[in-house]
């Protein structure tokens, strides 16, 4: 079959549209399979309540018990929740003892974020979200096993290895009049990756 000059012309930019769109939503799907976008943003979790509050907000466990300091050993890493919001995808907090020998390099002021040597960070990698949670006492550092970004626990969990840019949010942590632990306000920046809140107010 013999095409003219303008019919072989739309047909080789038929071609090539057809081309570039195929080549984007290739592009487009791996993102995509990150999962949806939070609804609302990142910027405040459930601990954000503790605000002002009396009593602070306390931590519990996925059963919903609460935590005292004297009952997370040396070295022992658990995963805890705002009380009532143990469903909360935005709140999962990782508490970890420290040894008495490793010394805390946080920002100014967040020394009193620290319970007998008991410091609190988002469980949502700043990477991609995905849940740290392998600690390796001695180095004192959080591992992502999603791509391997690490994290100091004595330093604020800045990012030490791996493509994550942003330090794991810290949570204030105090002890109610019962002894519980209990978070005194939100997170000291929004969790999760940065993607995720980008472009939001």
């Amino acid at each position: 079959v013999h095409l003219g000059g303008g019919a072989r012309r739309r047909l080789l930019v038929g071609s090539l549209g057809a081309a570039l769109t195929a080549l984007g939503a290739a592009l487009l799907f791996p993102i995509r399979s990150l999962g949806p976008r939070p609804g609302r943003g990142l910027k405040q979790t459930p601990y954000a309540r503790a605000k002002g509050r009396a009593g602070g907000v306390r931590l519990v466990r996925a059963d919903g018990s609460p935590l005292k300091p004297d009952e997370l050993a040396v070295d022992g890493v658990l995963t805890v929740f705002p009380e009532d919001n143990t469903d909360a995808a935005d709140s999962p907090t990782l508490v970890i003892r420290t040894r008495e020998s490793q010394e805390l390099k946080l920002a100014e002021g967040r020394d009193e974020w620290v319970v007998d040597g008991i410091i609190a960070y988002s469980k949502l990698c700043t990477h991609v979200g995905c849940p740290v949670g392998l600690y390796q006492a001695g180095e004192a550092q959080l591992l992502c096993p999603c791509h391997q970004s690490t994290f100091n626990v004595l330093e604020g969990a800045k990012p030490i290895f791996g493509p994550a840019a942003r330090a794991l949010p810290q949570l204030p942590l105090g002890v109610d009049d019962d002894g519980y632990l209990i978070a005194t306000d939100d997170f000291s920046d929004p969790v999760g990756p940065g993607f995720w809140d980008r472009g939001r107010s």
